[in-house]
Order: structure tokens, then sequence, then C-alpha cells
């Protein structure tokens, strides 16, 4: 075996981040134009946070496991300044501290970086790209509605028609659990054992926390409580609060009708994602081939509020590399056509939206026959006029 030498640091990335260029680059920035557009066709207007904030601020309701993977670091004066994690708690801050006073609702989207120390997988890396948006002002069916067929209308634009979203709402579980005064080792086991669907470690944790038996049984069925609208006549309801839950769940799917998606929804009230500023609607996107969700939201009613005014929201982020494994368009930096020499058909070609590279290199014959093959171009255009077409089919 031979002997790995490894480059010099300034010759390498650091774990977790990648290049683009040629046709990844092409093909980032063609999804990112799909999804801008189509979120502004949806009233929705952008908003860029800085990429770098104080650490006190990013870290608000964020919960224990994204506040370990962000990235921190020292300004010159000692303070603790954080790489943003996601886009919704700067929103809020932007929104409870600056926009509070505005018509409600506010509809804003944000494409950009987020940086999250934590083991690049498939799709995600320590930097990664998120496209999403958030509405802000509304406390309604309507809303959440809006906000997952406006997720699934994003995934269509950019030729992801296969998809499948699961739809749950976190504040069954939190009103199904109100009172009982759990440890935080306690709640945080339960609830995993919930959303993996673990009957016999659910079985077991419920037995040791000795829990009346009507809420026994309510959080027991919740592993089975996955398919379509009917799950939620099964779902037991210990209050009030829990049964509201689940008509509102039951008026969100009868919106999603009224678009036309509520077949591309399964019920899973299992699911309790761990973002601790989640209140209510929680939905996930999935696509055909990929065993992770691309896209993922929901109604968070009291983070705001945490910048000082108390205004509900409802959100949803789509990861742009994660699209891009799954997409089937792809996009192209091959030119239309290679030219020998600049001429008057460059122009009009180039005016017409067309791809021209015109040699530089005074190529012969044979060589730029070759290079035009290699860049994928449709046609030649020689210096004597004529037009060489290429095999496309390569392209």
């Amino acid at each position: 075996m031979g002997v790995m030498i490894s480059q010099p640091l300034d010759k390498q990335l650091p774990h977790g981040v990648a290049d683009l260029f040629f046709n990844d680059a092409a093909r980032k920035r063609t999804v990112e134009r799909a999804l801008a557009e189509t979120f502004a066709r949806w009233g929705y207007s952008e908003i860029i946070p800085p990429m770098f904030e104080y650490h006190e601020s990013l870290a608000a309701e964020a919960g224990p496991q994204l506040r370990e993977e962000m990235y921190r670091f020292f300004d010159r004066d000692g303070r603790t300044l954080a790489l943003r994690a996601d886009f919704t708690i700067p929103t809020a801050r932007i929104v409870g501290t600056k926009l509070f006073d505005r018509a409600m609702p506010l509809r804003f989207f944000y494409i950009g970086s987020v940086f999250r120390y934590e083991e690049p997988q498939a799709g995600v890396r320590r930097e990664f790209t998120q496209a999403g948006v958030e509405l802000i002002g509304a406390n309604t069916a309507d809303a959440d509605a809006e906000a997952i067929a406006l997720a699934m209308t994003a995934l269509r634009a950019i030729g992801l028609n296969d998809f499948r979203f699961t739809l749950s709402n976190a504040a069954y579980l939190l009103a199904t659990l109100r009172d009982l005064a759990l440890t935080e080792a306690d709640d945080a086991a339960l609830r995993d054992a919930i959303r993996r669907k673990n009957a016999p470690a659910l079985a077991q944790l419920l037995d040791a926390l000795k829990l009346d038996a009507t809420r026994q049984r309510a959080l027991a069925q919740l592993p089975s409580l996955w398919g379509n609208a009917d799950v939620l006549g099964r779902a037991i309801c210990i209050n009030d609060d829990a049964h509201a839950t689940i008509e509102r769940l039951r008026a969100v799917v009868a919106r999603l009708a009224q678009f036309g998606l509520a077949d591309f929804v399964t019920l899973d009230l299992a699911e309790n994602r761990n973002m601790a500023y989640y209140t209510g609607i929680l939905f996930e996107g999935f696509v055909q081939g990929l065993g992770f969700a691309v896209a993922s939201g929901g109604r968070y009613d009291n983070l705001i509020a945490h910048f000082g005014h108390n205004i509900p929201a409802v959100g949803f982020a789509i990861g742009v590399e994660r699209v891009m494994m799954a997409q089937r368009a792809r996009a192209s930096i091959a030119p239309d056509v290679i030219a020998q020499v600049y001429d008057a058909r460059v122009e009009q070609a180039r005016a017409r939206g067309q791809i021209v590279e015109v040699d530089v290199l005074n190529r012969d014959d044979a060589a730029l026959r070759e290079y035009a093959r290699v860049r994928g171009a449709r046609a030649i255009w020689w210096r004597d006029g004529h037009v060489e077409r290429l095999d496309t089919d390569k392209r």
C-alpha cells in the first residue's frame, strides 16, 4: 500500500464544506431562482438576516441539539457570536424587534447558507442552503394549509412531483403530557420512543411513569396513529386542548383538499420533531428515491414573543442540496454553439438568448471539434460560414 501524503491546509477545505462550479453551480442557482420566483408569486418578499449574530439571540428557544450544533466564536471584545443555524430564529428576532407594528400577516422568504457542526451526510454538509418561508401574524388553519401547499408547489416548480408530506400537531403531545411534571430525561425518552414508533420501549416507559389509565392509553396508541384522516377519529383526547389540536388537523386537511393536495398527505401523530420552538402543526416532505426529508416546517406561536411581542407564525425550509439530489431536471452550462471566429452571427445568437463560445486559442479543426464535443455543444460555426451540427444526445 502506498503512503498517503496529506496536502497542506492552505490547499484543503474544512470537513463538511464544498466548492461548486460548472454544472453544479449552475444547477444550484437554477433551483434557487425557481424557488424564489415561486415564493414571490405567493406574495412573499425576501428577508436577508446577517450570517452571524450574538449567540444569545440565535440560541433563543433553539433546543439543546441545535444549540450544541452552532458554530460559536468570540469577537475582539470577548462577546460570543454564532453563525446562523436556521433562518426562523433570525426572522423572529427581526419581526419581534422591528416589524411588530406592521399590518399582519407578514410573508417572508429566504435563501441562503446555514451552518451546523454535525457529521456530514447525504444532502447535508456543515454549510448547507435553506430556502423557505415564514407566514407571520396568522394562527389559523388557512395559514397552516398555505404553508404546506406552498412547500408542495415549490417542489413542483423544480420538477419534483413524486412527493409525500407527513402531517402532525406538536400541540397534541404537549396537551397530553400537561401537568405530568416529567424530568427532562423522561420527557426526552418518551418523545424518542414515540417518534421512533418503538412500542416495547414506550410501554416500558409508561409503566415506569405510573400514569393514569386514560393518559397511558392515549400515549401508547400514538405510534399506530398514522395514515389518512380516519386516524383522527381514533385519537384519545384527555382534555379540551388535545381535542382542539385534532380538530385543527382535520381543518388543515380539509383546506388542503381545496388546493387539490390532500392525497399527498399522510397523518402521523407520533411525529414530534426535536425543535423546541414548535407549538402546533408539524410537517415534513419526502420525494421518491430519498430516505430523508427534503422539506420540513411547522407552527411556532411563542418564538417571536421571546424578542418582545407575542405574534403567531408558521413556516418551512427546503434543503436545496437535498432537492438537487432528487430533482430530475438538470441545469446545464453547455454552450449552444462553439464559434471558430467572432462575427455577426455571434452577436445575433447571444441577443436571442443562446450561449455562444468563441474559440480564443486558434485551434485547428480537429482540436476545435473535440473541444466542442467535450463541452457538449450543439453546433460549430466555422470561419467560412458553414454550420456543423453535433450529436446533442450527450449534452
